[in-house]
């Protein structure tokens, strides 16, 4: 819909959070909130947003980036005044309609926004606002209507409300559509004669319906839909309710996730049919997974790729592509910038870190491999590492197809081992290796006859002096 605008709030600290984080950048499912809400909001069909920022705007501005337009609010003096400070975009454009929300609710998705934009459209009315009903109002505004016809009458904050008030359940969540035409002259006559001086948005619904401006409210949100977080126990109670969506939404989608209570997937995690989450695994930035792969148990998979049939068991993948048909694990981590093709095996305690591992690479238990190339096939020994770094600089060891590392051998970059070379047991290999080349690198083993018992007494006899 490119007649309308839609202008987030996200000025506010939110203090009922109790953080030094504004209340829209604590994150939902991997996601902050503010993230959430322009993503639905754009996923509506929605292009032109502005996005009222004031409190940590820095924060907000590098998360968002040039994805929305900014209006400031240097002062936090209400909702209407936020609103009001984004009247030059308001009126940079003419006709069609605005859309304002709020920043901290990630629930209510792109149908709402759809439904609730129709309805406005359809009504002709001047505002339309988005109301739900809740099973427990306590503490919201009540929306107030005609007992006869059914028309909206009023908004109702709690300590207004009398008694039968208070018995609605009908609440409005914040979000309201406008028609553009006399909207930013609408907000300069909001006034803020209440104990808190600030100008309140709801006003504008007063304002309207005084100069006989039809005003209509469309009940359209759901309770799940209209409750934002306030607290840490609702953001808890909301991570919970928005990641069983994602877990269902995967499990409809042909995903088998074993135990969905002790599995926890991001909002923008991909995965393919016929894969198998195991419990306590963790899935998170914006990692996809392909067909017939196993995850987990006690897996951490942040930004990655896992190609069809791989495994990852009780092991850690940042930023890095696994091919197809891997076995990762178990307690192994691929640390950023690893790139596995097909076939790798990378088993227990080893760690990798900007690898680049040829097809059919078996990397089984007990070693490092950072910044290295390691052509098709090759075998690494337990206990092998490249000693990449002098306290200096990093430095890359490149490894050959069919090369053969044998177990505790120390690979001093920079340094190449030829294709099909092998490199004994043992060896601290300095020098480059070449094709099919045999690197055996150790010190003549000495013996010393009664050397132990010697080491002994003299230890005893220096303990003896003190």
């Amino acid at each position: 819909m490119s007649d309308v605008s839609v202008v987030i709030l996200a000025a506010g600290h939110g203090s009922r959070m109790k953080s030094n984080v504004i209340k829209v950048m604590h994150p939902i499912a991997g996601k902050p909130m503010i993230g959430h809400v322009v993503d639905n909001v754009r996923n509506a069909g929605f292009e032109d947003l502005v996005v009222v920022v004031g409190y940590q705007q820095e924060r907000l501005r590098e998360y968002l980036g040039d994805r929305v337009h900014y209006a400031v609010q240097t002062e936090q003096l209400g909702t209407g005044h936020a609103v009001r400070q984004a009247s030059p975009q308001i009126d940079a454009r003419r006709g069609g309609h605005v859309l304002v929300v709020l920043g901290d609710n990630p629930f209510l998705g792109p149908e709402v926004f759809h439904r609730l934009m129709q309805r406005h459209e359809e009504s002709g009315a001047a505002a339309t606002l988005l109301t739900a009903e809740v099973s427990d109002p306590t503490g919201l505004g009540r929306v107030v209507r005609d007992p006869e016809t059914g028309k909206f009458q009023r908004i109702v904050e709690e300590k207004d409300a009398t008694p039968e008030q208070k018995q609605i359940r009908e609440i409005w969540p914040g979000v309201i559509a406008f028609r553009r035409e006399g909207l930013t002259n609408l907000l300069q006559r909001l006034d803020n004669n209440n104990a808190q001086k600030e100008f309140y948005l709801p006003q504008t619904v007063e304002i309207l319906m005084r100069d006989g401006e039809q005003v209509t409210a469309a009940l359209e949100a759901s309770e799940e839909e209209a409750l934002a977080p306030n607290n840490r126990v609702q953001l808890a109670d909301a991570e919970a309710r928005f990641r069983w969506r994602i877990l269902e939404r995967h499990m409809l989608n042909g995903v088998t996730i074993i135990d969905p209570k002790s599995t926890f997937i991001d909002d923008e995690v991909a995965i393919d049919r016929d894969t198998t989450i195991w419990p306590f695994t963790f899935l998170h930035g914006k990692t996809v997974i392909g067909s017939n792969c196993k995850i987990g148990p006690g897996s951490t998979i942040d930004s990655s790729r896992i190609a069809d049939g791989s495994r990852v068991e009780q092991s850690v993948v940042e930023d890095s592509q696994v091919g197809p048909n891997c076995q990762i694990g178990p307690m192994a981590h691929l640390r950023p910038g690893c790139e596995l093709e097909a076939d790798v095996e990378v088993g227990n305690y080893a760690e990798l870190k900007k690898a680049k591992v040829g097809r059919g690479v078996k990397c089984h238990h007990h070693s490092y491999l950072g910044d290295v190339t390691i052509g098709e096939k090759a075998n690494i020994g337990a206990g092998a590492i490249t000693a990449n770094y002098n306290g200096f600089e990093k430095f890359r060891t490149e490894i050959g197809a069919g090369a053969f590392i044998g177990t505790n051998v120390n690979l001093l970059a920079p340094i190449v081992v030829g294709d099909g070379a092998l490199v004994a047991a043992g060896s601290a290999a300095s020098r480059n290796v070449p094709a099919d080349g045999l690197a055996v690198e150790r010190a003549e083993l000495v013996i010393k006859e009664g050397g132990a018992a010697k080491l002994r007494a003299r230890w005893k006899a220096s303990k003896e002096r003190k």
